[in-house]
């Protein structure tokens, strides 16, 4: 019997070991998630201000090996990205923090990535010519 009761509180023990660790790790994930966010805010307005500065020649020499910056027309058309040749990528109007930003100002998502292959975070903002910046980061 008293074998019994021990497994009963080992068991119930355990269980609420498990139970406390996921709400911690789930607690830490939306933490961090908001601190990853706000990094790529201020990234993305300090690289804003660098594009009102200098333009297209701002983000050539820019070495953004942390971030993904790709900068989109009014149209949805890549002007351009740090990763990827952007006369082959394909129209960006449809993804939803570049919609976001054309209608706020500024937008967010986090999706899978089709070209990194993995959970991206997505910040665009939409600058005074019309057109919109955004950068990512995994």
């Amino acid at each position: 019997m008293t074998k019994r009761i021990f497994l009963s509180t080992i068991k119930v023990v355990l269980l609420a070991l498990l139970l406390s660790l996921g709400l911690i790790i789930g607690v830490l994930y939306e933490h961090f998630q908001d601190l990853r966010l706000d990094e790529l805010k201020a990234a993305t307005a300090f690289v804003s201000e660098g594009m009102n500065e200098s333009g297209m020649d701002y983000l050539e020499h820019l070495e953004g090996d942390n971030y993904r910056i790709t900068w989109v027309g009014e149209d949805g058309t890549v002007l351009f990205d740090n990763e990827y040749n952007s006369d082959e990528m394909e129209n960006h109007a449809d993804r939803e923090e570049i919609k976001e930003a054309m209608e706020n100002s500024s937008g967010i998502s986090v999706r899978r990535s089709s070209t990194l292959s993995e959970n991206t975070l997505y910040y665009a903002i939409r600058q005074a010519d019309g057109t919109v910046l955004r950068m990512a980061t995994a």
